[in-house]
């Protein structure tokens, strides 16, 4: 028997094949992924949503919209609580004689909690056009809800493709809890470069796609984004991510200004105002370093020194001081004592405690002084103007501290703070050199903040909406605790309004309360209250509200279509016909309807419901039918209804009796709770059929 053979010895490979086959193995995956990338972006998938999309093409070039989806794809974590813009609409390219300004920024740019015809933005749209009456004025508001600036950053970028002639930057609140501030729940991060790979990384479509599978975030249902921080957010005063949130926003709005001077746009810096002398800290304060027994001595020293504010404030400044002295970094301690020190008259020495509060603040929702010094010293190094809102507002408050007169809460504008910022704006560019300047005799033409209020639309309606919208805030729990005070000045704004209304309006404005806002907001409560107006045949009143209404919504959405086509009837009833200009008024809007029905812009059949509405209210009943029919296949409900009634008159004006009895017999049949105003409309029909013949 042969003895069996040892098998031949495998060939070793090289050290060069062994490199080549690592390397392939390494490369492999990544082609692959790659490969997937690539087809998957082919098929439009991954990427990010533009803040400014072309809409298609109008009259003088295209129509450019500011788009939600922008927005939300700043919000890659937490998408089911995203931040939001309002919609502006321009045209690309601009128009000859247009002076066009971007304003960009968070929240309290944006406006909030006021109505979009009450912002900031359009009382210096009011008080440029009265300035300049050579030039349109076209003031296009990014501002954003709940971003850090290097979301701005990239919005401005945007921007700056549309021809801007001027550029105001109004941020800073944000950096540690919005979109990509150091502290938010966007898990952002510090450092610019990070937040530059971290935006790369999430508008990858696989990442994109894992995220939508099996990302949740059914334990956050229901909870606002502050709520969120304050669960799970502590700032220490002396940690160092108060300077990253500084650094980060020199950085980027150091950035903006670069851009800014490279496609040369001029632009202008904005301090932040924020409450501080009726606005505690929002964070807790700790003092775990100290022994027991001065942790109760200090607690007993800011119980009796908040006991003592408002009967013997020298004895609460006594009692708070020494509270500080135990705890040099108390921020409750340092406002309560800024309370005392206002009481007793020493304002500048109540405005230093007041600054150390915020800055002392352990969820820093409002800006502090590093990020001030920080908007200030970049604007400085760019040779860029700043307009020193903060400066305006302790200008025009009592004893030089910022409170309730000019803000709603901690950092938003009341209706006068939004004039305020306008009129800082606007003596802001009396130093500006180049076309934004604004000359004497320009200046002199600007009137009162009051006659553009007026003319803005302010109104009753309105300014509860804002005090209800922060009674909600205040209301949240971690809010209430630590300003109980705020909670009960907005239930009595509130209580003492709803008890002037009518039980019919007191019940429109509760189901204003409960709606669902869409798209960022809810639909305004100057129009549902309108339509009771109209119930009731209280037409001038109604009047009035509509066109308020109409300018607190964007062009080009079924919302303005519908405000502008009720404000028309309005003046239909009173009048008995509309005159050449309301004809002209409802042919736009119509051509407004169109545009958003050709571009799949209609997904509720409002569109259609409204484009049919107005041409009936120019007599044009034929032209009405195919738009009506249209919506009825998109509504339901009442509005269903309403479409309905709408198009049997349009029926039987252009003699098509027979389809207008197949459509209210369609509607007994099959409408339930509303088969009787079928039943009326067919009785209508049957007493038209019986009526004598002339």
């Amino acid at each position: 028997m042969k003895k069996k053979l040892p098998p031949p010895p495998r060939p070793t490979l090289s050290r060069q094949k062994k490199l080549l086959f690592g390397l392939v193995l390494l490369v492999l995956p990544i082609l692959l992924l790659l490969a997937v990338e690539g087809a998957m972006r082919l098929s439009g998938q991954g990427g990010d949503a533009p803040m400014l999309r072309k809409a298609g093409t109008v009259p003088g070039g295209s129509l450019v919209i500011s788009d939600q989806a922008g927005a939300i794809s700043y919000f890659f974590a937490n998408q089911s609580r995203p931040g939001y813009n309002k919609q502006y609409n321009f045209i690309d390219p601009k128009p000859k004689g247009v002076f066009r300004i971007f304003l960009v920024g968070e929240s309290a740019a944006k406006g909030y909690p006021q109505p979009r015809n009450l912002a900031s933005t359009a009382f210096l749209q009011k008080m440029l056009t009265a300035a300049w009456p050579d030039r349109k004025v076209e003031i296009i508001n990014l501002g954003t809800t709940a971003v850090a600036s290097f979301p701005v950053l990239g919005m401005m970028t945007e921007a700056l493709n549309f021809e801007p002639d001027l550029v105001i930057i109004h941020t800073g609140h944000n950096e540690f809890f919005g979109a990509y501030g150091v502290n938010s729940i966007s898990r952002g991060g510090t450092g610019i470069t990070r937040l530059k790979l971290t935006r790369f990384g999430r508008s990858l479509a696989l990442v994109q796609l894992f995220s939508r599978h099996f990302h949740s975030e059914e334990s956050l249902k229901g909870k606002t984004l502050m709520e969120i921080m304050a669960a799970t957010s502590y700032t220490a005063p002396d940690d160092p991510i108060r300077t990253s949130a500084a650094d980060n926003l020199s950085a980027n709005v150091g950035e903006m200004l670069v851009r800014c001077q490279q496609r040369g746009v001029p632009a202008i810096v904005c301090t932040l105002p924020s409450n501080l002398r009726d606005l505690a800290p929002i964070g807790e304060d700790q003092a775990d370093n100290l022994m027991t027994e001065n942790q109760n001595r200090v607690r007993a020293l800011l119980d009796e020194g908040a006991a003592f504010l408002s009967s013997n404030p020298q004895a609460a400044a006594t009692n708070l001081a020494a509270a500080i002295s135990l705890v040099p970094q108390h921020a409750r301690a340092h406002f309560l004592n800024g309370c005392a020190l206002f009481a007793l008259g020493k304002t500048n020495e109540a405005q230093t405690e007041f600054v150390a509060a915020r800055d002392l603040d352990s969820m820093p929702w409002r800006a502090t002084s590093l990020q001030q010094t920080a908007l200030r010293t970049t604007a400085a190094k760019f040779n860029t103007p700043v307009c020193d809102m903060e400066g305006a507002f302790r200008t025009n408050s009592p004893g030089g501290s910022i409170g309730w007169e000019l803000l709603d809460d901690h950092v938003h504008p009341t209706l006068r703070g939004q004039a305020l910022m306008a009129e800082a704006l606007v003596a802001t560019l009396r130093q500006t050199p180049g076309a934004a300047n604004l000359s004497d005799a320009q200046f002199a033409r600007i009137g009162p903040w009051e006659k553009y209020a007026e003319e803005l639309g302010d109104n009753p309606l309105d300014r509860y909406g804002v005090d209800h919208t922060m009674w909600v805030l205040f209301n949240v729990s971690f809010m209430r605790s630590h300003n109980a005070e705020a909670y009960q000045r907005f239930t009595e704004k509130t209580t003492a309004f709803t008890d002037t209304l009518s039980p019919e309006v007191k019940t429109v404005v509760r189901e204003w309360e409960s709606e669902t806002p869409h798209a960022g907001g809810k639909r305004p409560i100057t129009g549902m209250v309108a339509r009771q107006y109209m119930r009731e045949k209280k037409y001038d009143e109604a009047l009035k509200l509509f066109q308020i209404a109409q300018q607190s919504v964007p062009e080009y959405t079924s919302w303005h279509m519908e405000y502008v086509y009720f404000a028309l009837a309005c003046r239909e009833k009173l009048a008995g016909k509309l005159n050449e200009a309301e004809r002209a008024q409802a042919l736009g809007e119509i051509e407004q309807g169109k545009f958003l029905l050709q571009r799949g812009f209609s997904q509720t059949g409002l569109t259609e419901r409204y484009t049919g509405r107005l041409y009936q209210l120019r007599g044009e009943f034929a032209e009405a039918i195919p738009f009506l029919n249209a919506s009825r296949q998109k509504l339901g409900g009442f509005e269903l209804v309403a479409a309905d009634q709408a198009l049997f008159v349009s029926l039987l004006k252009t003699g098509r009796e027979a389809e207008a009895r197949r459509l209210v017999e369609n509607g007994i049949a099959n409408s339930g709770q509303y088969a009787s105003i079928y039943r009326e409309l067919l009785l209508m029909l049957d007493q038209k059929k019986n009526a004598p013949q002339p």
